[in-house]
């Protein structure tokens, strides 16, 4: 699917990033191409089968140890309209380099690397070569990233058409430099002369000995203890559905298209809380606008229900006589539900008050 139908694959981004190989049969012919030649091809036919897709070891390839001062830096981003479910991203990314100490100063020094951004805005995901080739050799500083990231910016073209393409543009550029920050050595000036601001975290060269550094992203946490005794009355829950319907993605009844010679429908209610309905008045204009017919109880063939309570039972539309303001009295039908709402609004009620007992005696 990443190769046919231009998939967002977050699978295929990664696999592109670690150099892999696909395997391919063509009748009796079999050739092994890399993850790259395979996205640039065109669709495979129907002669052809994806065999195997062969993830190399790049533990036994780099020959990392405990005796070797090699490292292999590897990190995966993603970025959502929401954090949960199968939103697809604004975009993702896998990076992988192998550093190592410099021998001329307390720096790290980037040998071989691989950087793949996916699919969101280009035709399939690709590797930003130049960057990689670029870096090789270098020791990252503010000025080594700013080039990088203007070199990568000129790589990730995204298509005109493409949504948010300025915010995916910057995601790219962020990640890239979100990598490489904690490597950043701390007496580098940027090259418009502006204060570095990783002038106070630890040295790069501590890297190696105690994991990975913390950046300048933090987070928080707050924990707020619950009494125990009713649980779990009390317990905040989330609601079903909340996060979807936050990120606007849900796909309420009015975004759902109309099909074709549609009617719609709009509720001519009672204005008045107890009167004699002698008759709905429909005005000229409203009429040559759409209006199909004025339903009322008049034309229900059977009875006129609407809900059953524990109080009894509740008509449809008002008969007679209304018994409440907002009590539906007829249903106009139009072609359109604009031309609906407008001719219901118009319609005239003809109310008889007179000669009637009040429901309620004091």
């Amino acid at each position: 699917m990443a190769q046919r139908n231009h998939f967002p694959s977050d699978i295929a981004t990664v696999l592109l990033a670690v150099s892999s190989l696909v395997n391919l049969m063509n009748g009796l012919k079999s050739e092994e191409i890399t993850m790259e030649e395979f996205l640039r091809r065109h669709e495979l036919d129907s002669k052809s089968i994806l065999v195997s897709v062969k993830i190399p070891d790049w533990d036994r390839i780099m020959s990392i140890s405990l005796g070797t001062k090699m490292k292999l830096l590897f990190e995966t981003y993603r970025v959502a309209p929401r954090p949960l479910g199968n939103a697809l991203p604004y975009l993702n990314a896998t990076l992988m380099a192998k550093i190592s100490r410099c021998a001329s100063s307390n720096g790290m020094v980037v040998g071989d690397c691989r950087f793949a951004f996916g699919a969101y805005g280009t035709k399939h995901a690709i590797r930003a070569t130049k960057v990689e080739e670029f870096l090789t050799g270098k020791v990252p500083s503010v000025d080594v990233l700013y080039e990088a990231v203007k070199l990568l910016r000129s790589i990730v073209v995204l298509d005109d058409d493409t949504s948010y393409l300025a915010y995916r543009s910057s995601l790219a550029a962020g990640f890239l430099f979100e990598f490489f920050s904690h490597l950043v050595e701390g007496n580098a000036e940027s090259p418009n002369g502006y204060v570095n601001g990783y002038s106070t975290l630890m040295s790069p060269a501590r890297h190696l000995d105690h994991g990975k550094v913390s950046t300048l992203l933090t987070s928080g946490k707050q924990e707020v203890e619950l009494n125990k005794q009713y649980h779990p009355v009390g317990e905040p829950i989330a609601k079903s559905g909340a996060v979807i319907q936050a990120s606007g993605e849900v796909v309420y009844v009015d975004d759902i298209p109309s099909p074709t010679n549609c009617l719609h429908g709009a509720f001519i209610f009672s204005t008045k809380p107890l009167a004699r309905v002698k008759g709905i008045e429909l005005k000229p204009k409203s009429v040559a606008d759409g209006v199909n017919a004025v339903i009322s109880f008049k034309d229900i063939l059977g009875e006129n229900l609407g809900i059953k309570t524990g109080f009894g039972p509740e008509p449809l539309f008002a008969d007679d006589f209304t018994r409440c303001t907002g009590q539906y009295i007829a249903l106009l039908v139009a072609d359109t539900q604009k031309h609906a709402d407008m001719a219901a609004d118009l319609a005239v009620v003809d109310y008889d008050m007179e000669n009637l007992e009040p429901p309620i005696y004091l």
